[in-house]
């Protein structure tokens, strides 16, 4: 067995490699088609074109990786099928079932190679190419100078703070701003209404403070300082004039202290929420379309393996579009952001275990 495990996951892993290819391909050129007049509005030149779709690459992949699988998966069983070496194996006493092992490695170590992949290349390229977009592409003007006149700047610092900057300039100055302390209860603890505040030594230094502080029944104390050392605020300039990215351009890491900081200023962070567990649910489509795919190849032993094919892509993308689904349910508060990251899991997998199990029946 160990021969024909290492044959047909080899099989297996060539026709992976050769239909994500292909799917890719042709997934990017119908792209490049209709973003032609984006990059002729833009006067985009060759290489542009070339670096924009480099940084685009690994989503394109991640996105059609389960495609890949699915095909690979027909076009390995379904050869055993139409040569009638699957009746061969049985007659020398193996089970059908046994063969799904080379696939099911496949489908877990796709697990694997997509949490990793995700976070360490999608991420990032996600990024340099909304990068590339803006400031090469569309040249539109970078952060630094941006944030030079930035104004009405609502930010949420660490430790529930929450700010609301009238103008901020990139050489540590605040005008006009106030801060917000909140409880656990989501109600204003303390507040700092200053007109100026200027970054140096490592800290901020006020003046004209406005120091309000509530109690728990609401009553209010008022402390006026001509000038005062803001510890409250922690955060340096440069976190107030970093712009938070999309949540596909944000690290994992990233985006649970960003979610953190939201819930505790009482911010709706449900699309946030769906997205953090989304990532890692979504890296077992690639198991759960090799599960679908191996009985359908194997038991469609009297009809066209077209036929098998076709009935296993349409499964799949039926899958992708219950994930889609859910997602815009989870993001709506219909149902919670787990739940919604991995009900279609739990549909499809069970589907997909009970087909594989009902294989030598």
């Amino acid at each position: 067995m160990k021969v024909i495990d290492r044959y047909l996951l080899k099989e297996l892993v060539k026709f992976a490699i050769i239909a994500c290819g292909s799917v890719v391909a042709i997934y990017l050129l119908i792209d490049l088609f209709g973003q032609l007049t984006y990059f002729t509005g833009h006067k985009t030149g060759l290489w542009l074109i070339l670096v924009y779709y480099f940084y685009d690459l690994p989503a394109a992949i991640s996105l059609l990786y389960p495609v890949s699988m699915v095909l690979a998966v027909f076009m390995v069983y379904g050869q055993l099928t139409r040569n009638r070496e699957l009746n061969a194996l049985e007659s020398a006493g193996v089970s059908i079932l046994r063969l799904s092992a080379p696939a099911i490695g496949l489908g877990l170590a796709s697990v694997v190679i997509y949490l990793v992949a995700n976070e360490l290349i999608t991420i990032p390229f996600n990024a340099r190419l909304s990068d590339l977009r803006r400031f090469r592409i569309e040249r539109r003007q970078s952060a630094q100078v941006q944030v030079q006149r930035r104004q009405n700047l609502y930010f949420v610092g660490e430790e529930g703070r929450v700010f609301y900057i009238r103008q901020l300039s990139s050489d540590g100055v605040m005008k006009d701003f106030s801060v917000c302390e909140l409880g656990t209860d989501r109600k204003v603890r303390r507040r700092f209404d200053v007109d100026e505040a200027v970054w140096r030594d490592h800290a901020w230094y006020g003046r004209n403070v406005e120091e309000r502080t509530f109690d728990a029944a609401g009553n209010e104390a008022l402390v006026h300082h001509d000038s005062l050392k803001l510890d409250v605020i922690r955060e340096t300039p440069a976190d107030f004039a970093s712009t938070p990215r999309p949540v596909e351009e944000t690290s994992t890491r990233a985006l649970v202290s960003y979610i953190g900081r939201m819930k505790r200023a009482g911010e709706n962070v449900a699309a946030e929420e769906v997205e953090y567990h989304y990532r890692f649910s979504y890296s077992l489509i690639g198991l759960v379309v090799v599960l679908i795919g191996f009985p359908l190849s194997v038991r469609l032993r009297r009809r066209s393996v077209m036929f098998g094919l076709g009935l296993g892509l349409l499964l799949s993308f039926l899958f992708w579009g219950a994930i889609q689904t859910s997602r815009a349910f989870g993001t709506s508060h219909v149902i919670s952001a787990a739940l919604c990251a991995w009900l279609p899991n739990i549909v499809f997998g069970t589907a997909a275990l009970g087909l594989v199990l009902s294989v030598d029946k």
